[in-house]
């Protein structure tokens, strides 16, 4: 230690980590409302639209980041991301801008509303392959990895454009699970639990990134405390 700090009177604060950095951007992920129930197999299965519930949780979002400044709003192109994404663009003045590597990990044989009907039956498989906590295994599925490069890749080159900026991206839980664990390192891919219009919010930089709130759903719930 030098002298002249050793010899130092003067009161300092406590240093903090308030705001993103000149260098860097500051990423809210959005996961979409809750999307409207489906037949298993059937057309709608595809790409379902929000439910009313989540219409209500998207106009939700929008009143609570009403004060917060956005510099873009992005979003998947699957229907659910982008009903949510759109009231928090209109308020701006904004276009909700489109990017199909935002989307959910693509499911194989799993896809159409298989994994919701597996998950609901409590499916033997589905369970045995929910205790990996990764993308693997899902016949015809896209797979961990791929799945943590493409959302990765998407969410790093979009944060490159708005440098020393706020953006939103509105993707899907599993999107948002992938981004986070890929960037601090994290094995499981299904490490966090991602309310429909959960915000989490990571400053990324080019010397690397800081989770700033997790999965926080404060404008539906309480998540300490737990749904009513």
């Amino acid at each position: 230690m030098s002298s002249e700090a050793s010899e130092s009177t003067s009161v300092v604060p406590q240093p903090t980590l308030q705001g993103p950095a000149e260098d860097g951007t500051e990423l809210l992920l959005i996961r979409h409302g809750r999307s409207a129930d489906v037949v298993p197999g059937s057309e709608e299965a595809l790409d379902p639209p929000l439910h009313d519930d989540g219409v209500r949780q998207a106009h939700a979002l929008a009143a609570r980041l009403a004060g917060r400044r956005l510099d873009a709003v992005y979003a998947s192109h699957l229907a659910r991301a982008v009903e949510t994404a759109r009231p928090l663009a209109e308020a701006r003045g904004l276009a909700v801008e489109i990017h199909r590597d935002l989307e959910e990990v693509r499911l194989g044989e799993w896809g159409q509303g298989e994994f919701r009907r597996r998950a609901a039956a409590r499916d033997p498989e589905w369970v045995a392959w929910s205790r990996t906590g990764r993308w693997d295994g899902i016949p015809g599925g896209e797979g961990d990895e791929a799945f943590r490069r493409r959302v990765t890749d998407v969410i790093s080159e979009l944060a490159a454009r708005h440098t020393g900026g706020t953006i939103a991206l509105v993707a899907h839980g599993g999107t948002i699970n992938a981004f986070v664990a890929e960037v601090l390192g994290i094995p499981r891919s299904l490490w966090l639990v991602v309310e429909n219009t959960s915000v989490t919010v990571v400053r990324s930089s080019p010397f690397g990134h800081t989770v700033v709130v997790a999965g926080d759903c404060s404008h539906l719930y309480d998540p300490v405390v737990g749904p009513a």
